[in-house]
This record gives structure tokens, C-alpha cells and sequence, in this order.
């Protein structure tokens, strides 16, 4: 039973961090209406284009030294599927909950073009999980990683940037703590199928950010989960992406 309830806790721990990305993982910060939703937009932001140029630089590195670093192969996989993951959590919440939230709220709301900019991104995704998940690498297969994560980081700053102005300018606005606070646990719910594996997922959550901006993204996180269980208990699963993360 006691193992039980762990494995429990650090699901529904996860699962509200991925949940969040949108809100404030804490709300002791939260008076009237505070800029809530481009803070967090910006900090799950940050999680995400910072493995685009890690990803680049390793693989330019293998190129440039004409050999495949097999030594850290397996931790760019792992790396590399973790923000395929994260990626895909992060835009299906928008998709299925965010947009339509503020579709019903702001009149003749149009982000036709925030969609549009998904589906172009999603299937590169899929693409670079695929070509980076084998066993003996080729230096063509790395040369076909690099461009596709070139290709992804052209239209995910263009995305970023449109994304981020509209949350700030349009969105954020239009919308009160109490509602912040309802649209943060639909968000939470929704993550909940889409946060696997946590002992990977986790570690690439906390470990793309440093200093200030990790504090306040793992706020609200139980202490054992990110001093204890994160660095400690799961150290094993996710330390093959150690060269990658920022520990």
C-alpha cells in the first residue's frame, strides 16, 4: 500500500506540473491580475527552445568531428523523445482546452494561425523521434537530425514569439485569478495521459532550467519529489541525459 500511495504521489505531482504550464505552479504570487499566464507561457518556452540548440550543437559537434558520439547516444535519445513528450503536452493542452477557453470568451477570437503553426510543427516531432531512436547511428542519420531540428527551431521561434504575444496582449486580459485557477486544473486533468515516463519527463522539466526560473517553476512541487525522488531515487533512469540538462 505504501508503495502504492508513492507511485500515486509523484503521478499526480507530475501530472499537475505538466497541467500547469499555462498558470503559476503556485499562486502565492497571485493578486488581481497579474501577468499569470505569459510568466508560465514563458518559462515552459524556455524549457522547450533551449533542447533545440543543446540538440544542434551535439549533433553539429559529431558532424564537425566526422564520428557519432555513441558514448551519449542512448541519453540523446532519451533527451530528444523527452521533449517530443513535452512538446506534445504542451500543445494538445492548447489545442483541446486553452483555445477553445478563450474562443468562447473573446468574440470573433482567431487563432487559426497558432493551430496552423501545431500542425506543421507536430509531424517533425514525430519524424525526429523516429530517426533518433536506433541503435548504431550513421553520420548521414545525425546530418538528417541536425536539419530536422533546424527545421523544427525556424518555425517553433516563429510560433513562440506569434504565441507569446497574443497570450499577453489578448488572452491574458480577459481573464480573472478564479478563472486562471478553473483553467489551470482542466489543464492539470488533461495532462495526466501525456506525462510518461515522469522519471524522464521530470528530470527534463527541472533540469532545462537553472537558477531563479527553477525555483519558481518547481515552487509548489512536494520537496521529497524534487530533492529527493528527482536527483536520488530516479537518478538511475534519467543520468544517460545528464551531458544534455542543466545539474
Amino acid at each position: 500500500i505504501m508503495k502504492l500511495s508513492r507511485r500515486l504521489m509523484l503521478s499526480r505531482s507530475l501530472h499537475l506540473l505538466i497541467g500547469s504550464f499555462f498558470v503559476p505552479l503556485s499562486t502565492s504570487f497571485a493578486t488581481g491580475r497579474a501577468k499569470h499566464l505569459s510568466k508560465s507561457l514563458d518559462l515552459i518556452h524556455r524549457v522547450l527552445s533551449r533542447p533545440l540548440d543543446i540538440g544542434i550543437s551535439h549533433v553539429d559537434s559529431c558532424i564537425s568531428l566526422k564520428k557519432v558520439d555513441m558514448e551519449n547516444h542512448e541519453g540523446f535519445k532519451d533527451y530528444i523523445s523527452s521533449l517530443a513528450t513535452v512538446f506534445n503536452a504542451h500543445h494538445h493542452g492548447e489545442d483541446d482546452i486553452l483555445f477553445p477557453t478563450f474562443e468562447k470568451k473573446i468574440k470573433n477570437a482567431d487563432f487559426s494561425m497558432l493551430k496552423k503553426q501545431h500542425k506543421e510543427l507536430h509531424p517533425l516531432m514525430v519524424q525526429i523521434t523516429t530517426k533518433v531512436d536506433v541503435d548504431n547511428p550513421s553520420l548521414y542519420q545525425y546530418e538528417e537530425i541536425r536539419n530536422l531540428l533546424k527545421e523544427i527551431k525556424d518555425l517553433w521561434i516563429k510560433h513562440r514569439d506569434n504565441e507569446e504575444q497574443i497570450v499577453e496582449l489578448e488572452m491574458e486580459p480577459e481573464m480573472s485569478l478564479a478563472e486562471q485557477i478553473e483553467l489551470n486544473n482542466k489543464l492539470s486533468k488533461h495532462g495526466q495521459s501525456m506525462s510518461e515516463p515522469a522519471n524522464l519527463v521530470l528530470p527534463f522539466l527541472i533540469y532545462n532550467l537553472e537558477g531563479a526560473e527553477r525555483d519558481e517553476f518547481t515552487n509548489d512541487m512536494p520537496w521529497i519529489l524534487k530533492k529527493f525522488i528527482v536527483p536520488i531515487v530516479w537518478k538511475s533512469k534519467w543520468e544517460k541525459m545528464r551531458p544534455f540538462l542543466l545539474t
